[in-house]
C-alpha cells in the first residue's frame, strides 16, 4: 500500500498511521520529545489528575527491565505505561498511607538521636509529595551531567528519574509492610541495612540498562551509574544533617 505524505510512523510499534491513533496498538500519534514547557505544564497539570491504565505494567517493567523499558518510554513507546507523573503521585500517596497506619518507626531502630529521627520521619510524612518530587530535579541534574554522551535534555532526565524514584518508593513500601508484620527490631535492622544496598544496586542497574546503548566501555558505565546514584544521595543526606544540626543546635 502506498504511503500518503500525511502518514506518520507510530513510535510504539512502527506501524504507518494516517489518523490520530495507531490502528495496531492504539497509541496517539501526537507523541513528542519531552521538553521543559510540556513536562512542567501539560504533563504536570493533566497527568497528575488523570490516572490512565498501565499501573501494574509499569511496576512490572520497573522491576524486570527498568532501564530498557524507560528508554523505550522516552523514545515514544508509551501506550502500555502509566504516565510518569501519575505513577509517582500514586506511589507517594500509597507510601504516605502505609506510613500513617504502620506501627513501625525508623527511630525504633536506634537508641541514639531518636528525637531527630522522629522529627525527620514526621516532617517527611507531612510533606511527602514536596520532598519526593523535590529531590527528582537533583537526581536529574546528576544523571544529565554523568551521561552527556546520550544527548538527552534535562526534561528527559527528569522523566527518567521520576520512574527511578517511584521504584525506590515501592521498595520502601515493601520494607514498611514487612517491618510492620515482623515488629522485631533485631530482624528489621539488618533488613533495613540490606535495603540500602539493594537500592544502591538497583539504581546502578537502572542507569546501566538505560545508557548501555550509548557507552561501549561497560566498566566505565557501571562507575558512572554508581556515581549518579550515590552523589545526589550523599548531598541530600548532608543537607538533612546540616539542617538538623542547625535546628537542634549541634554545631
Amino acid at each position: 500500500m502506498a504511503r500518503n505524505s500525511n502518514d506518520k510512523m507510530c513510535l510504539n510499534c512502527d506501524t504507518v498511521v494516517s489518523g490520530k491513533f495507531c490502528s495496531n496498538c492504539g497509541q496517539s500519534i501526537d507523541t513528542h520529545r519531552f521538553q521543559p514547557m510540556h513536562v512542567f505544564t501539560h504533563d504536570f497539570l493533566k497527568k497528575v489528575f488523570y490516572f490512565d491504565k498501565g499501573l501494574f505494567y509499569s511496576i512490572k517493567e520497573l522491576f524486570t527491565r527498568p532501564g530498557h523499558s524507560v528508554r523505550e518510554y522516552i523514545e515514544g513507546k508509551r501506550v502500555n505505561h502509566l504516565p510518569y507523573f501519575s505513577l509517582i503521585i500514586i506511589v507517594i500517596i500509597f507510601f504516605k498511607m502505609i506510613e500513617d497506619i504502620t506501627p513501625f518507626h525508623y527511630a525504633d531502630l536506634t537508641d541514639q538521636n531518636k528525637e531527630m529521627l522522629d522529627f525527620v520521619e514526621q516532617t517527611i510524612k507531612r510533606h511527602a509529595k514536596l520532598f519526593y518530587l523535590g529531590i527528582i530535579p537533583l537526581y536529574a541534574l546528576f544523571s544529565f551531567l554523568m551521561f552527556r554522551k546520550a544527548k538527552l535534555n534535562y526534561s528527559e532526565h527528569f522523566v527518567i528519574n521520576t520512574f527511578r524514584t517511584s521504584a525506590f518508593l515501592l521498595m520502601n513500601i515493601m520494607f514498611l509492610v514487612m517491618a510492620s508484620l515482623l515488629r522485631n527490631t533485631t530482624i528489621i535492622l539488618p533488613i533495613n541495612r540490606a535495603l540500602t544496598w539493594i537500592m544502591l544496586a538497583y539504581g546502578t542497574w537502572f542507569y546501566y540498562q538505560y545508557f548501555s546503548l550509548y557507552y561501549t566501555r561497560k566498566l566505565l558505565l557501571v562507575l558512572r551509574s554508581l556515581l549518579a546514584v550515590t552523589l545526589p544521595m550523599i548531598l541530600v543526606l548532608l543537607g538533612v544533617i546540616f539542617y538538623l544540626s542547625f535546628l537542634f543546635h549541634l554545631v
